[in-house]
């Protein structure tokens, strides 16, 4: 009698197995940096400051600087953006369980990224002074790291006192919906928007230990946000093809990881559904996390535990109860949208149509499109849209209404210095640009009007 007992217990376990990782009682809800008050971007310095001084800040640098070269110009570079973000909010929930890393959607500045009021002097802070370009102001103002050698965490504009334009919301939007490998993506938006950020701050961003800045961690999560969205669109939670780190892309490669903050040996595979295993938070702009672990794979062992338990040096005591979610979050029962806005047409209800979470703007970009592209290139370049014309309405600049806004500018190319420090193929990157442009100019000679 006991034997079978045992045999039932074995053959549960193993079904428990086979549907994937646990789903998480509550997800934390990452907010849009946009909306966050003056007060809870002062209880992100507190937090910072206390982590600083505990040395995490330098850790998280010179990690990221250590594994540089194994986690850009591959596709390793989602799933370990998205596990090192949410190894720096674990850590950072043990000083203040309530602590969620906000992501910041920097395209809908991008006309003007220095006038962006995330990058004002209550939130990340503007630019650097001095002939060091100190960052003096915003939630890290004044603070010292120290990797790879002591100094105040800097900034220094690509243009001075001012950021070049950035890329446009539209065509992350015509990312999200075209691409049909993660390694096509993965591409675009590490080419685009992910360089553009990096390269228009400056200063400690424009290096590998790039993670010393605040800034990294709000970017690479609307990357990962961004890559959520991608996912659901497509109904692909799994798709992870191309390169990874150590040769052809497998779920079951370890995400890269450094000694000074270590993963613990988990596995791409660990990272790739939000909502379960450990990996428990979502965006409020974004996709719930499905209902049930999505098939399609096993969901193997997810090892994204916290190492804050283990390697937390806060003097404080501060509890350890947030590295599943469960902390007390004031923002953890908040609720994402399950379905985005979208107009008639669209493909499924599901299907992401654009990449800003501005739900108003949202709308207007998707209806925008599909009045003015033919259903031709609506198919190539906004597949997830359902176009309202058989032929582009093209623009007459002499007879401009006056609401027409201004044309969108064209994206920048990523710096020589740049493609060089990451090792990228240059023909790809030009390529890549290529796409971004086109994507531009079909935009502007049609009638479509930017809400952004």
């Amino acid at each position: 009698m006991k034997l079978g007992f045992g045999l039932v217990l074995v053959a549960l376990a193993a079904v428990g197995s086979a549907q994937g990782p646990q789903r998480c009682s509550s997800n934390r809800v990452r907010r849009n940096a946009a909306s966050l008050s003056s007060q809870e971007w002062a209880s992100i310095a507190n937090v910072l400051n206390q982590m600083n001084n505990d040395g995490w800040m330098s850790r998280f640098g010179a990690s990221h600087d250590r594994l540089f070269s194994r986690v850009h110009g591959n596709t390793c570079f989602f799933p370990f953006h998205r596990r090192y973000v949410l190894e720096f909010e674990n850590i950072a929930r043990t000083y203040d369980p309530s602590f969620v890393v906000p992501y910041w959607d920097a395209t809908e500045s991008f006309r003007n990224p220095a006038g962006d009021p995330v990058l004002s002097a209550t939130a990340l802070g503007t630019n650097g002074e001095g002939n060091d370009h100190c960052l003096t102001t915003g939630i890290q103002a004044n603070m010292q790291v120290t990797y790879p050698d002591q100094h105040c965490v800097r900034r220094n504009f690509d243009q001075g006192n001012s950021i070049g334009s950035w890329y446009a919301p539209e065509i992350i939007s015509s990312y999200v919906q075209s691409d049909t490998s993660l390694a096509t993506f993965r591409e675009n938006i590490e080419y685009s928007i992910h360089g553009a950020v990096h390269l228009g701050l400056g200063g400690e961003m424009d290096t590998g230990y790039a993670a010393q800045d605040f800034s990294f961690m709000v970017h690479h999560a609307n990357l990962d946000r961004l890559w959520w969205d991608w996912q659901n669109g497509h109904n692909e939670f799994f798709m992870y093809d191309g390169t990874g780190s150590n040769g052809p892309a497998s779920l079951s490669d370890t995400i890269p990881e450094d000694s000074s903050v270590p993963f613990n040996g988990a596995t791409v595979e660990s990272v790739m559904v939000l909502g379960y295993g450990n990996v428990c938070y979502t965006y409020d702009s974004s996709p719930a996390p499905p209902q049930s672990y999505p098939s399609g794979n096993s969901g193997g062992s997810n090892n994204a535990n916290s190492n804050a338990n283990n390697n937390n040096n806060n003097a404080n005591g501060n509890s350890n109860n947030a590295n599943n979610g469960n902390g007390n979050n004031s923002n953890s029962n908040a609720t994402p949208q399950n379905q985005q806005q979208g107009g008639s047409g669209s493909r499924n209800n599901g299907f992401v149509l654009s990449a800003s979470p501005n739900a108003a703007n949202r709308l207007l970009e998707t209806e925008g499109i599909q009045n003015s592209l033919g259903r031709d290139i609506i198919n190539r370049l906004f597949p997830g849209l359902g176009g309202r014309s058989s032929s582009l309405k093209r623009r007459d600049d002499d007879a401009r209404p006056s609401n027409c806004g201004d044309p969108l500018p064209f994206p920048p190319r990523l710096t020589d210095e740049w493609v060089k420090m990451h090792k990228y193929d240059p023909e790809r990157v030009e390529s890549a640009h290529k796409h971004a442009c086109e994507i531009v100019e079909t935009l502007n000679n049609s009638t479509y009007v930017s809400p952004y």
